[in-house]
Protein backbone atom coordinates (compact mmCIF):
# COMPACT_ATOMS: atom_id res chain seq x y z
CA UNK A 1 0.00 0.00 0.00
CA UNK A 2 1.71 3.33 -1.13
CA UNK A 3 3.07 5.70 2.00
CA UNK A 4 0.27 8.29 2.94
CA UNK A 5 -2.39 5.77 2.70
CA UNK A 6 -2.64 4.19 5.85
CA UNK A 7 -0.45 1.29 6.74
CA UNK A 8 0.35 2.53 10.34
CA UNK A 9 -3.89 3.21 11.10
CA UNK A 10 -4.07 -1.36 9.93
CA UNK A 11 -1.56 -2.33 12.85
CA UNK A 12 -2.69 -0.02 15.84
CA UNK A 13 -6.51 -0.65 14.95
CA UNK A 14 -5.44 -4.10 15.17
CA UNK A 15 -3.20 -4.05 17.97
CA UNK A 16 -6.12 -2.27 20.21
CA UNK A 17 -8.49 -4.85 19.06
CA UNK A 18 -6.40 -7.81 19.51
CA UNK A 19 -5.44 -8.69 22.95
CA UNK A 20 -2.19 -8.95 24.37
CA UNK A 21 1.18 -6.73 23.18
CA UNK A 22 1.76 -5.64 19.79
CA UNK A 23 5.92 -5.59 18.78
CA UNK A 24 6.21 -3.43 15.78
CA UNK A 25 9.83 -3.79 13.74
CA UNK A 26 10.93 -0.17 12.42
CA UNK A 27 14.14 -0.05 10.51
CA UNK A 28 14.62 3.49 11.79
CA UNK A 29 14.90 5.01 15.11
CA UNK A 30 12.67 8.77 13.05
CA UNK A 31 10.37 6.17 12.06
CA UNK A 32 9.91 4.85 15.58
CA UNK A 33 9.81 8.33 16.81
CA UNK A 34 7.41 9.52 14.87
CA UNK A 35 5.14 6.65 15.32
CA UNK A 36 5.58 6.58 19.36
CA UNK A 37 4.60 10.37 19.63
CA UNK A 38 1.64 9.68 17.14
CA UNK A 39 -0.09 6.68 19.32
CA UNK A 40 0.90 8.63 22.46
CA UNK A 41 -0.78 11.69 21.30
CA UNK A 42 -4.01 9.40 21.51
CA UNK A 43 -3.32 6.92 23.96
CA UNK A 44 -1.37 8.26 26.62
CA UNK A 45 1.08 5.31 28.29
CA UNK A 46 0.77 3.06 25.61
CA UNK A 47 3.52 3.03 23.73
CA UNK A 48 6.97 3.14 23.82
CA UNK A 49 10.30 1.97 21.97
CA UNK A 50 13.84 0.62 22.69
CA UNK A 51 16.43 2.30 20.62
CA UNK A 52 20.08 3.29 20.78
CA UNK A 53 19.35 7.25 21.40
CA UNK A 54 17.55 6.27 24.55
CA UNK A 55 19.10 6.17 28.13
CA UNK A 56 19.38 2.26 29.36
CA UNK A 57 16.59 3.20 32.43
CA UNK A 58 14.02 4.30 29.34
CA UNK A 59 15.54 0.94 27.35
CA UNK A 60 14.76 -1.28 30.68
CA UNK A 61 11.62 0.55 31.85
CA UNK A 62 9.87 0.15 28.47
CA UNK A 63 10.60 -3.56 28.26
CA UNK A 64 9.15 -3.91 32.03
CA UNK A 65 6.33 -2.48 31.43
CA UNK A 66 5.64 -4.60 28.30
CA UNK A 67 6.19 -7.23 29.92
CA UNK A 68 3.71 -6.36 32.89
CA UNK A 69 0.94 -5.68 30.16
CA UNK A 70 0.97 -2.08 30.88
CA UNK A 71 2.13 -1.50 27.34
CA UNK A 72 0.07 -2.00 23.96
CA UNK A 73 2.84 -0.92 21.29
CA UNK A 74 6.14 -1.88 21.88
CA UNK A 75 8.57 -0.26 18.67
CA UNK A 76 12.34 -2.31 18.44
CA UNK A 77 14.45 -2.32 15.23
CA UNK A 78 15.46 -5.20 14.14
CA UNK A 79 19.58 -4.75 15.62
CA UNK A 80 17.44 -4.28 18.70
CA UNK A 81 16.08 -8.01 18.94
CA UNK A 82 19.47 -9.55 17.48
CA UNK A 83 20.56 -8.65 21.48
CA UNK A 84 19.34 -12.05 23.28
CA UNK A 85 18.68 -10.61 26.91
CA UNK A 86 16.64 -7.72 24.65
CA UNK A 87 14.65 -11.11 22.69
CA UNK A 88 14.29 -12.57 25.85
CA UNK A 89 12.54 -9.72 27.82
CA UNK A 90 10.09 -9.10 24.40
CA UNK A 91 9.52 -12.83 24.11
CA UNK A 92 8.08 -12.72 28.25
CA UNK A 93 5.74 -9.92 27.16
CA UNK A 94 4.13 -12.71 25.17
CA UNK A 95 3.12 -10.53 22.11
CA UNK A 96 -0.19 -11.47 20.82
CA UNK A 97 0.94 -9.38 17.01
CA UNK A 98 4.53 -9.45 15.50
CA UNK A 99 4.62 -6.20 13.13
CA UNK A 100 7.28 -5.84 10.51
CA UNK A 101 7.09 -2.74 9.23
CA UNK A 102 9.48 -1.72 5.73
CA UNK A 103 8.89 -5.34 5.07
CA UNK A 104 10.89 -5.28 1.70
CA UNK A 105 14.03 -4.74 3.52
CA UNK A 106 14.23 -8.66 4.58
CA UNK A 107 14.25 -9.24 0.64
CA UNK A 108 17.94 -9.58 -0.91
CA UNK A 109 15.92 -8.22 -4.64
CA UNK A 110 14.49 -5.16 -2.30
CA UNK A 111 15.81 -2.03 -2.24
CA UNK A 112 16.60 -1.12 1.08
CA UNK A 113 18.29 -4.61 2.00
CA UNK A 114 19.20 -5.00 5.55
CA UNK A 115 20.95 -7.89 7.32
CA UNK A 116 18.94 -8.29 10.52
CA UNK A 117 15.90 -8.18 8.71
CA UNK A 118 16.75 -11.84 7.71
CA UNK A 119 16.69 -13.04 11.70
CA UNK A 120 12.91 -11.85 11.53
CA UNK A 121 11.39 -15.42 10.95
CA UNK A 122 13.37 -17.05 14.11
CA UNK A 123 12.60 -14.15 16.01
CA UNK A 124 8.86 -15.00 15.36
CA UNK A 125 9.49 -18.41 16.78
CA UNK A 126 11.35 -17.28 19.81
CA UNK A 127 8.30 -14.93 20.11
CA UNK A 128 5.39 -17.86 20.40
CA UNK A 129 4.56 -17.38 16.81
CA UNK A 130 2.51 -14.42 17.14
CA UNK A 131 0.10 -13.58 14.03
CA UNK A 132 2.21 -12.16 11.88
CA UNK A 133 1.93 -8.46 9.77
CA UNK A 134 3.85 -7.60 7.21
CA UNK A 135 3.68 -3.82 5.70
CA UNK A 136 5.40 -2.21 2.75
CA UNK A 137 4.81 0.74 0.01
CA UNK A 138 6.62 -0.94 -2.48
CA UNK A 139 7.10 -4.41 -3.43
CA UNK A 140 7.76 -6.24 -6.84
CA UNK A 141 5.89 -9.92 -7.13
CA UNK A 142 9.20 -11.42 -6.31
CA UNK A 143 10.13 -9.23 -3.05
CA UNK A 144 6.31 -9.97 -1.70
CA UNK A 145 7.16 -13.98 -2.04
CA UNK A 146 10.26 -13.31 -0.28
CA UNK A 147 8.83 -12.10 2.22
CA UNK A 148 6.19 -14.79 3.08
CA UNK A 149 9.38 -17.23 2.66
CA UNK A 150 11.47 -15.03 4.76
CA UNK A 151 9.49 -14.57 7.40
CA UNK A 152 7.66 -18.16 7.56
CA UNK A 153 4.24 -16.83 7.13
CA UNK A 154 1.95 -19.80 6.69
CA UNK A 155 -0.91 -18.95 3.91
CA UNK A 156 -0.73 -15.78 4.50
CA UNK A 157 -3.44 -13.63 3.18
CA UNK A 158 -1.52 -11.24 0.52
CA UNK A 159 -3.56 -7.58 -0.21
CA UNK A 160 -2.05 -5.61 -2.57
CA UNK A 161 -3.65 -1.62 -2.25
CA UNK A 162 -2.17 -0.66 -5.72
CA UNK A 163 0.64 1.59 -6.93
CA UNK A 164 -0.70 4.19 -8.79
CA UNK A 165 -0.41 7.78 -7.94
CA UNK A 166 -1.82 9.42 -10.32
CA UNK A 167 -0.88 13.06 -9.47
CA UNK A 168 2.89 12.49 -9.90
CA UNK A 169 3.62 13.33 -13.66
CA UNK A 170 6.55 11.01 -15.15
CA UNK A 171 8.84 12.14 -17.05
CA UNK A 172 12.18 11.60 -18.69
CA UNK A 173 15.10 13.99 -19.69
CA UNK A 174 17.29 12.37 -21.76
CA UNK A 175 21.09 14.07 -22.25
CA UNK A 176 24.31 12.81 -24.00
CA UNK A 177 26.73 14.95 -22.28
CA UNK A 178 27.30 15.10 -18.25
CA UNK A 179 27.69 18.65 -18.35
CA UNK A 180 24.37 19.22 -20.32
CA UNK A 181 22.91 16.93 -17.96
CA UNK A 182 23.57 18.94 -14.85
CA UNK A 183 23.04 22.44 -16.17
CA UNK A 184 19.69 21.38 -17.25
CA UNK A 185 18.95 19.72 -13.65
CA UNK A 186 19.93 22.93 -12.24
CA UNK A 187 17.91 24.67 -14.08
CA UNK A 188 15.26 22.92 -13.74
CA UNK A 189 15.66 23.16 -9.79
CA UNK A 190 16.15 26.89 -9.99
CA UNK A 191 12.50 27.06 -12.27
CA UNK A 192 10.59 24.91 -10.15
CA UNK A 193 8.64 25.59 -6.84
CA UNK A 194 9.60 24.06 -3.84
CA UNK A 195 10.07 21.88 -1.46
CA UNK A 196 11.72 19.15 -4.42
CA UNK A 197 14.12 16.81 -3.63
CA UNK A 198 17.20 15.87 -5.96
CA UNK A 199 18.59 12.06 -6.03
CA UNK A 200 22.26 11.42 -6.46
CA UNK A 201 23.99 8.20 -7.06
CA UNK A 202 27.02 9.24 -5.14
CA UNK A 203 28.07 11.84 -2.09
CA UNK A 204 30.22 13.78 -4.10
CA UNK A 205 27.77 14.31 -6.77
CA UNK A 206 24.97 15.57 -4.16
CA UNK A 207 27.41 17.63 -2.20
CA UNK A 208 28.41 19.10 -5.95
CA UNK A 209 24.62 19.93 -7.23
CA UNK A 210 24.01 21.03 -3.76
CA UNK A 211 26.88 23.69 -3.92
CA UNK A 212 25.70 24.74 -7.35
CA UNK A 213 22.12 25.34 -6.60
CA UNK A 214 23.46 27.37 -3.52
CA UNK A 215 25.03 29.39 -6.13
CA UNK A 216 21.86 30.27 -7.90
CA UNK A 217 20.32 31.48 -4.70
CA UNK A 218 18.51 27.57 -4.13
CA UNK A 219 17.86 27.31 -0.30
CA UNK A 220 19.56 23.59 -0.59
CA UNK A 221 21.88 21.36 1.05
CA UNK A 222 23.01 17.91 0.76
CA UNK A 223 22.36 14.55 2.51
CA UNK A 224 24.41 11.21 2.61
CA UNK A 225 25.98 8.60 5.03
CA UNK A 226 29.19 10.74 5.09
CA UNK A 227 27.39 12.83 7.51
CA UNK A 228 27.40 12.63 11.26
CA UNK A 229 23.61 11.07 12.86
CA UNK A 230 23.70 14.46 14.38
CA UNK A 231 23.88 16.39 11.15
CA UNK A 232 21.59 14.30 8.96
CA UNK A 233 19.39 14.56 11.75
CA UNK A 234 19.38 18.51 11.84
CA UNK A 235 18.89 18.84 7.83
CA UNK A 236 16.25 16.42 7.49
CA UNK A 237 14.18 18.56 10.30
CA UNK A 238 15.29 21.67 8.20
CA UNK A 239 13.77 20.47 5.27
CA UNK A 240 10.73 18.58 7.04
CA UNK A 241 9.64 21.29 9.41
CA UNK A 242 11.27 24.65 9.39
CA UNK A 243 11.91 25.43 5.57
CA UNK A 244 15.17 26.25 6.29
CA UNK A 245 16.23 23.51 3.36
CA UNK A 246 13.53 23.58 0.51
CA UNK A 247 15.83 21.47 -1.82
CA UNK A 248 17.37 18.53 -0.50
CA UNK A 249 19.91 17.08 -2.38
CA UNK A 250 20.53 13.40 -1.03
CA UNK A 251 21.67 9.67 -1.83
CA UNK A 252 19.23 7.30 -0.93
CA UNK A 253 20.34 7.59 2.70
CA UNK A 254 17.83 10.18 2.61
CA UNK A 255 14.82 7.64 2.16
CA UNK A 256 12.51 5.43 4.61
CA UNK A 257 10.40 7.75 6.78
CA UNK A 258 10.89 11.27 4.78
CA UNK A 259 6.41 11.86 4.94
CA UNK A 260 6.33 15.56 4.01
CA UNK A 261 2.84 15.94 2.06
CA UNK A 262 3.96 19.22 -0.14
CA UNK A 263 6.88 17.90 -1.88
CA UNK A 264 6.16 19.25 -5.48
CA UNK A 265 8.74 17.02 -7.01
CA UNK A 266 11.98 14.99 -7.29
CA UNK A 267 14.65 14.68 -10.17
CA UNK A 268 16.47 12.29 -10.34
CA UNK A 269 20.26 13.34 -11.37
CA UNK A 270 21.11 9.84 -11.89
CA UNK A 271 19.34 6.66 -12.72
CA UNK A 272 18.72 4.16 -10.22
CA UNK A 273 19.51 0.64 -9.42
CA UNK A 274 15.82 -0.54 -10.03
CA UNK A 275 12.52 0.35 -10.83
CA UNK A 276 11.82 -0.27 -7.72
CA UNK A 277 13.83 2.03 -5.50
CA UNK A 278 12.86 4.75 -8.32
CA UNK A 279 9.41 4.39 -7.54
CA UNK A 280 9.78 4.55 -4.16
CA UNK A 281 12.29 7.35 -4.42
CA UNK A 282 9.77 9.36 -6.65
CA UNK A 283 6.81 8.31 -4.35
CA UNK A 284 7.76 11.08 -1.93
CA UNK A 285 6.28 13.49 -4.16
CA UNK A 286 2.66 14.74 -3.85
CA UNK A 287 1.77 12.83 -1.24
CA UNK A 288 -0.84 15.85 -0.30
CA UNK A 289 -2.31 14.33 -3.56
CA UNK A 290 -1.90 17.67 -5.00
CA UNK A 291 0.10 17.75 -8.56
CA UNK A 292 3.56 16.52 -8.33
CA UNK A 293 6.54 15.72 -10.92
CA UNK A 294 9.13 13.19 -11.10
CA UNK A 295 11.80 13.86 -13.46
CA UNK A 296 14.98 11.66 -14.37
CA UNK A 297 17.80 13.18 -16.06
CA UNK A 298 19.26 10.26 -17.90
CA UNK A 299 22.05 9.62 -19.91
CA UNK A 300 23.11 6.07 -21.07
CA UNK A 301 26.65 5.68 -20.05
CA UNK A 302 25.43 6.59 -16.56
CA UNK A 303 24.24 3.14 -16.84
CA UNK A 304 27.77 1.90 -16.27
CA UNK A 305 27.96 2.79 -12.98
CA UNK A 306 24.63 1.22 -11.67
CA UNK A 307 26.48 -1.98 -13.79
CA UNK A 308 29.43 -1.87 -11.81
CA UNK A 309 27.62 -1.53 -8.29
CA UNK A 310 25.63 -4.13 -9.26
CA UNK A 311 28.18 -6.49 -9.38
CA UNK A 312 29.96 -5.15 -6.38
CA UNK A 313 28.64 -8.35 -4.53
CA UNK A 314 30.27 -11.47 -2.44
CA UNK A 315 33.06 -13.15 -3.90
CA UNK A 316 34.13 -16.57 -4.23
CA UNK A 317 37.01 -16.26 -2.12
CA UNK A 318 35.00 -14.30 0.57
CA UNK A 319 32.63 -16.54 0.99
CA UNK A 320 35.27 -18.92 1.47
CA UNK A 321 36.91 -16.76 4.24
CA UNK A 322 33.02 -16.57 6.16
CA UNK A 323 32.86 -20.75 6.12
CA UNK A 324 36.33 -21.06 7.48
CA UNK A 325 36.24 -18.63 10.34
CA UNK A 326 32.75 -20.96 11.42
CA UNK A 327 34.93 -23.87 11.25
CA UNK A 328 37.58 -22.50 13.17
CA UNK A 329 34.80 -21.39 16.06
CA UNK A 330 33.79 -25.36 18.00
CA UNK A 331 31.13 -23.49 19.44
CA UNK A 332 28.63 -21.01 17.94
CA UNK A 333 30.47 -17.52 16.44
CA UNK A 334 28.33 -14.43 17.11
CA UNK A 335 28.35 -12.31 13.73
CA UNK A 336 30.10 -9.32 15.37
CA UNK A 337 32.85 -11.34 16.06
CA UNK A 338 32.86 -12.68 12.92
CA UNK A 339 32.98 -9.33 11.55
CA UNK A 340 35.85 -8.09 13.55
CA UNK A 341 37.61 -10.97 12.54
CA UNK A 342 36.99 -10.74 8.61
CA UNK A 343 37.68 -7.46 6.26
CA UNK A 344 34.27 -7.74 4.90
CA UNK A 345 31.10 -5.40 5.51
CA UNK A 346 28.34 -6.10 7.64
CA UNK A 347 26.20 -6.89 4.61
CA UNK A 348 28.43 -8.84 3.05
CA UNK A 349 29.00 -11.20 6.05
CA UNK A 350 24.87 -11.56 6.29
CA UNK A 351 24.34 -12.44 2.55
CA UNK A 352 27.68 -14.94 2.68
CA UNK A 353 25.95 -16.12 5.95
CA UNK A 354 22.67 -16.94 4.26
CA UNK A 355 24.21 -18.25 0.97
CA UNK A 356 26.48 -21.07 3.38
CA UNK A 357 22.80 -21.67 5.70
CA UNK A 358 21.07 -22.95 2.34
CA UNK A 359 24.09 -24.54 1.42
CA UNK A 360 23.50 -26.21 4.40
CA UNK A 361 26.85 -25.76 5.30
CA UNK A 362 26.13 -23.17 8.40
CA UNK A 363 23.29 -23.31 10.88
CA UNK A 364 21.95 -19.88 12.06
CA UNK A 365 20.82 -20.21 15.62
CA UNK A 366 17.18 -18.81 17.20
CA UNK A 367 19.86 -16.22 19.32
CA UNK A 368 21.82 -15.34 15.70
CA UNK A 369 25.04 -17.17 16.86
CA UNK A 370 26.27 -19.29 13.79
CA UNK A 371 27.38 -22.80 13.65
CA UNK A 372 28.47 -25.52 11.10
CA UNK A 373 26.63 -28.08 10.27
CA UNK A 374 28.70 -31.38 11.21
CA UNK A 375 30.09 -33.04 8.64
CA UNK A 376 29.49 -30.58 5.65
CA UNK A 377 31.31 -30.42 2.76
CA UNK A 378 33.14 -26.97 3.09
CA UNK A 379 34.02 -27.13 -1.13
CA UNK A 380 30.92 -27.89 -2.55
CA UNK A 381 28.91 -25.58 0.02
CA UNK A 382 30.93 -22.55 -1.00
CA UNK A 383 30.62 -23.57 -5.17
CA UNK A 384 26.86 -23.67 -4.28
CA UNK A 385 26.81 -20.46 -2.60
CA UNK A 386 28.84 -19.12 -5.11
CA UNK A 387 26.20 -19.95 -7.38
CA UNK A 388 23.61 -18.70 -5.79
CA UNK A 389 25.13 -15.05 -5.57
CA UNK A 390 25.86 -14.89 -9.29
CA UNK A 391 22.20 -15.68 -9.72
CA UNK A 392 21.95 -12.73 -7.22
CA UNK A 393 23.72 -10.82 -9.22
CA UNK A 394 21.84 -11.42 -12.55
CA UNK A 395 19.11 -10.45 -11.03
CA UNK A 396 20.59 -7.53 -9.99
CA UNK A 397 21.90 -6.86 -13.64
CA UNK A 398 18.32 -7.81 -14.95
CA UNK A 399 16.36 -4.98 -12.70
CA UNK A 400 19.23 -2.50 -13.91
CA UNK A 401 17.92 -3.68 -18.09
CA UNK A 402 14.66 -2.87 -16.92
CA UNK A 403 15.34 0.84 -15.27
CA UNK A 404 16.95 1.50 -18.57
CA UNK A 405 14.25 0.33 -20.56
CA UNK A 406 11.55 2.48 -18.51
CA UNK A 407 14.22 5.86 -19.44
CA UNK A 408 13.74 4.75 -23.03
CA UNK A 409 10.63 3.29 -23.48
CA UNK A 410 8.33 5.66 -26.06
CA UNK A 411 5.16 4.14 -23.99
CA UNK A 412 3.21 5.75 -20.95
CA UNK A 413 5.62 5.53 -18.23
CA UNK A 414 2.92 5.04 -15.93
CA UNK A 415 1.45 1.85 -17.76
CA UNK A 416 5.11 0.71 -17.88
CA UNK A 417 5.50 1.44 -13.90
CA UNK A 418 1.94 -0.56 -12.94
CA UNK A 419 2.55 -3.49 -15.34
CA UNK A 420 6.23 -3.97 -13.76
CA UNK A 421 4.71 -4.31 -10.27
CA UNK A 422 2.44 -6.61 -11.51
CA UNK A 423 -0.78 -4.47 -11.88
Amino acid sequence: MSTGYGKSAIYQVAGLLIEGATVVVSPLIALQRDQVESIESELPGEAARVASDLPESERERALAEAGEGELEFLFLSPEQLANPDVLADVAAAEPSLLVVDEAHCISEWGHDFRPDYLRLGAVAEVLGRPTLLALTATAAPPVRDEIVARLGMRDPLVIVRGFDRPNIRLEVERHEEQHRKRRALVDRVVGSEPPGIVYCATKKAAEEVAKELRDRGVKAQHYHGGLTPRRREKRQQQFMDTGEVEVMVATIAFGMGIDKPDVRWVFHHDISDSVDSYYQELGRAGRDGAPAEAVLFYRPQDLGLRRFFASGRVKHDELNQVAQAIIVHEDPVRPKELADELPISDTKLATAVQHLEEAGFARVRDDGSIEAVRDADLIEAVQRAGEAEEHRQEFDRSRVEMMRAYAETDGCRRAFVLGYFGE
